[in-house]
């Protein structure tokens, strides 16, 4: 039911409907990051966790994650907020050796937080422009003042349906044929170079459907080597079961000398 493969080194999930996110933080050595998002699926008959560690050192998934758990809604007694701290907790439990050995401890400093976006929540929107152009400029105490600027762009679907556990899936070029599909080129400028983080010629088959994005927070973890570890997540609209929902990337890079 649920997938996150790597295209630009990002995991989204698929079926959601808007998630919430949760930091588990950054290693000591600011080689990793990890993040939960959580919350409705589907039809909202279901509530899933997506738990997710990048190596910063070449921005692609650890092996063994996402961690994924889906829990169908309780014909009795059900409460949201109560199911959806189980699914999270559980995506948790499953990943703890993991969490445990990478020693995800640190939560890093925000340096950029959309307010619409409103990571924390469930049912709310991205932040950000759907297609279009999302720039921020933060300053970190070591790094100085740098900007990001996210570029979504249009891209012609894929002719033919996803591949591998990804089959069940009908193409999104027959799902939504009256719009072209979302990619993105993300830049992160710092005295005076600019870094491609990610830029998209072709729309990954993980990120189901992408209809937009936008830039939801900036974080970043000053690291023992004096460089600095900078995760940007991103709000990304796909096509839902009604509408657009919303689920997070993120995307990182080291800085410095």
């Amino acid at each position: 039911m649920l997938f996150a493969v790597m295209g630009a080194e990002i995991a989204p999930v698929r079926a959601a409907e808007a998630l919430a996110l949760k930091t588990l933080g950054f290693s000591p050595d600011g080689r990793y990051f990890g993040f939960v998002q959580y919350g409705g699926q589907g039809d909202g008959s279901s509530y899933l966790a997506e738990l997710s560690i990048i190596d910063a050192n070449d921005d692609r998934l650890v092996k063994g994650t996402p961690v994924q758990v889906v829990a169908e809604m309780r014909e009795a007694s059900p409460n949201e907020e109560e199911e959806i701290a189980e699914v999270v907790a559980k995506a948790e439990q499953r990943a703890a050796a993991l969490i445990k050995r990478l020693d995800l401890s640190k939560p890093g400093e925000v340096l950029d937080g959309v307010a619409e976006a409103r990571v924390g929540e469930t049912h709310s929107g991205s932040g950000g422009p759907s297609l279009g152009v999302d720039t921020v400029s933060v300053k970190h105490p070591s790094l100085g003042a740098f900007n990001l600027k996210l570029e979504s762009k249009e891209i012609d679907w894929p002719k033919t349906s996803k591949h591998g556990r990804h089959k069940e899936a009908a193409s999104c070029a027959s799902e939504v044929d009256w719009q072209k599909g979302a990619g993105f080129r993300l830049t992160l400028t710092h005295k005076g170079r600019e870094i491609v983080l990610n830029d998209d010629k072709t729309i990954p088959a993980s990120r189901n459907c992408a209809m937009g994005y936008g830039i939801s927070e900036v974080r970043a973890f000053a690291r023992p080597d004096g460089r600095v570890t900078i995760a940007v997540i991103l709000g990304m609209h796909v096509r839902g079961f009604e509408g657009e929902d919303r689920v997070f990337l993120a995307v990182t890079q080291i800085v410095g000398n």
